[in-house]
């Protein structure tokens, strides 16, 4: 990204607030900061008097979060990069949140006619093996050098270290599964069944866009409500985050609630399974904010959002409470949808991916197309 927007006339630094920075950052210069997020936080305002432009990757941890909260302040422009809300082929890129904190419209008269012609993108290829390497490298050296940056507050609930043991724990395990536990023809025989997609544990959708602070609070609030009000036969798919890390037995957390509601035969809980073919074979889906709603919607399968998400709107969502949409869940506007994705993907999306390496080169110049254009 540096080279990039160095090639275009761009003067560029980064911030580096551990060892992991520095390691991905491999170039000279770079701003060390090693004080506390409180002091970061203080002197924002003046530090960032120097630049013109501020990214973020993302917006977890004191460090994102207190750039977000001064952005109205600043003399910069504040770009937020994130995980594309269609994936695996698009990146986010916005102006001062992603998210429920992104300036998309939420109504569907901000979606109109003539939806923009999108350019037909290039594929981005396998992404987890090279997200899982960087990730990975990433944390081990942040870990190993915390001596270096005794103030450096992680933006996590849960320490690197537990994370990567709980990730190689969980695909031990899934490794030895039954996989047609997870295939969307033996769940559909047993019954009509919704699906319940939770989130990572700790995730900034959770924490900031939700009124259930983590998934124990979101699976309470569904599993009650299916158990009151759902047809008897009808039955509750929950499906884990694929890059759950397993230190949450969601689970057994997932068996004891549909228990404690007197659902325990109706309920199932799956880690895996091919996210388009249960949303073909479902009724309906419930999540919190998640962007696996946003591939549910391109299936045409009815939506109902518990936490607070741009795309929560009349025509795209179901408006009713959760106790109604289990007994006649709506499905999408599919016109509306289909202008919806081509204006978010103009407006915000950038073809690409930041970890295949042949899409990393591509993805920065898309990302700095961005960037000139708002300066145009």
């Amino acid at each position: 990204m540096a080279s990039v927007l160095e090639a275009r006339g761009a003067n560029v630094n980064r911030m580096i607030f551990n060892a992991g920075d520095a390691m991905n950052w491999r170039r000279s210069g770079g701003i060390v900061f090693k004080d506390t997020a409180k002091a970061w936080t203080e002197g924002l305002i003046e530090f960032a008097s120097a630049f013109t432009d501020i990214i973020l990757f993302g917006e977890a941890g004191e460090y994102n979060r207190a750039v977000l909260a001064a952005s109205d302040r600043l003399q910069a422009r504040v770009w937020v990069l994130e995980n594309g809300y269609f994936r695996p082929d698009w990146i986010t890129v916005e102006r001062n949140g992603v998210n429920g904190s992104s300036a998309l419209p939420r109504f569907k008269g901000g979606y109109p006619e003539p939806a923009p012609l999108l350019p037909e993108p290039f594929t981005v290829g396998k992404i987890l093996p090279h997200h899982v390497a960087n990730i990975s490298a990433y944390h081990t050296v942040q870990v190993a050098g915390k001596a270096l940056f005794p103030n450096y507050t992680a933006p996590y609930v849960f320490s690197p270290l537990d994370q990567c043991l709980g990730h190689i724990r969980r695909y031990l395990s899934l490794a030895f599964r039954r996989a047609e536990n997870c295939d969307a023809d033996v769940i559909k025989a047993r019954g009509d069944f919704f699906i319940a997609c939770l989130q990572r544990e700790g995730d900034a959708q959770l924490l900031r866009y939700s009124r259930y602070c983590d998934n124990r609070a979101f699976l309470t609030a569904v599993i009650a409500s299916f158990a009151a009000k759902a047809l008897p036969k009808t039955r509750l798919v929950v499906k884990n985050h694929p890059l759950d890390p397993g230190l949450v037995n969601l689970r057994a957390i997932t068996l004891r609630l549909a228990e404690r509601y007197g659902v325990a035969g109706r309920v199932d809980f799956i880690d895996g399974g091919n996210l388009a073919a249960l949303c073909r074979a479902s009724q309906g889906m419930v999540v919190n904010n998640s962007s696996a709603a946003l591939s549910a919607l391109g299936f045409h399968t009815p939506v109902k959002v518990l936490g607070d998400a741009f795309f929560d709107f009349e025509g795209l969502t179901d408006q009713k409470p959760l106790d109604d949409f289990w007994r006649a869940p709506e499905a999408p506007d599919s016109d509306l949808f289909t202008r919806f994705r081509a204006h978010v993907i103009a407006q915000s999306q950038v073809n690409g991916n930041y970890h295949e390496p042949h899409a990393i080169v591509p993805t920065a110049n898309g990302i700095a197309d961005v960037f000139e254009r708002a300066l145009a």
